[in-house]
């Protein structure tokens, strides 16, 4: 396994080369360049993660350089900020992890134990998946934006393997939901696909919209399917978390369980309320753990969402909800 460290500071390149050894397997190469010549390294490397350092790069724009990695390197992106700098401009580009470096007493071991974390989440393999039946009972569907591809593994981890079909819209850039279904299918013990028009839902599947596409929720005798398809923007966004909900709406009624989490504006917010009306239980992130305070606050304050909850405690209750509901 290469992973590779992207940095104009020598400095930098010299802790987290020889600093992130003791924290990865035996084996792990650690290879190191500049901004200037990364993406020349990029093509012969191919690494299993990619750590990018902007904590002191001044008038660089870290979003736009994300963006041009994901459709042509498919690499996860681990981006390390300056303390206090946002987050939020990064996981919108598609970064997987955004990690602030703190000053002081412990500060380079902190990075370096965080950063060995988040690697590990990106590169781990896990059990097979379980093979089940296709599926016509209970449906999860979950939205979400600035933060969320960060707040949705927490909600998958606490899910069973066998848990109902999870449908995702999370507001994500062309060329990067294949890559983020594929590191999440690599490290849970769900099996995550990119959305594909006509796939019919498994237990123990999760389907994540592809960027560009809006993604609906169907059903006939066989099961749930799902459509993939490009449209006009919804709310401002394609994938928009609207359009999946709306469609859960009516195909599940109250065997739907919907969730949203963090992010800006209100995507979501009429379509989870559809889903009430129909019999749906519904659940919005808390503002306690939200990255962004906007999509789920528009849905409890509209009356979509049954609860407010903090990230940690949703899967478990999602999980509470399946058994009254059996």
């Amino acid at each position: 396994m290469t992973i590779f460290i992207i940095s104009d500071s020598l400095k930098m390149q010299e802790l987290l080369t020889g600093g992130l050894k003791k924290h990865l397997p035996d084996g792990t190469i650690l290879r190191a360049g500049r901004l200037a010549t990364a993406k020349q390294m990029l093509a012969g490397c191919k690494p299993a993660a990619l750590v990018l350092d902007v904590s002191k790069t001044v008038g660089f724009d870290a979003a736009e350089y994300i963006r041009g990695l994901g459709p042509r390197y498919f690499v996860p992106v681990i981006a390390i900020l300056a303390q206090n700098v946002s987050k939020s401009s990064l996981i919108q580009a598609g970064a997987l992890d955004v990690i602030n470096i703190h000053v002081g007493e412990g500060g380079n071991e902190r990075l370096l134990a965080r950063l060995a974390t988040s690697i590990r989440g990106c590169t781990n393999i896990v059990r097979p998946k379980l093979i089940t039946p296709l599926d016509t009972g209970k449906v999860i569907v979950i939205g979400g934006s600035t933060g969320s591809t960060n707040a949705l593994p927490v909600v998958l981890k606490g899910l069973p393997a066998d848990c109902p079909p999870v449908v995702c819209v999370l507001h994500m850039p062309e060329g990067y939901t294949k890559l983020y279904a594929s590191q999440l299918n690599a490290s849970l013990p769900l099996t995550v696909v990119e959305a594909h028009s006509g796939t019919y839902l498994k237990r123990g599947m999760v389907v994540i919209a592809a960027g560009g596409r809006h993604l609906r929720l169907f059903k006939d005798k066989k099961g749930y399917f799902v459509n993939s398809e490009p449209g006009v923007k919804v709310n401002g966004h394609c994938p928009s978390v609207d359009v999946l909900f709306d469609s859960a709406a009516y195909a599940a009624k109250s065997d739907a369980i919907g969730v949203i989490l963090t992010g800006m504006g209100s995507d979501g917010a009429k379509g989870m309320l559809d889903m009430r009306k129909m019999g749906a239980y519904n659940i919005a992130e808390s503002e306690q753990s939200a990255v962004v305070y906007g999509m789920p606050k528009a849905a409890a304050e509209n009356g979509a969402a049954n609860i407010s909850l903090s990230l940690e405690n949703i899967a478990g209750h999602i999980i509470m909800i399946l058994k009254s509901r059996q």
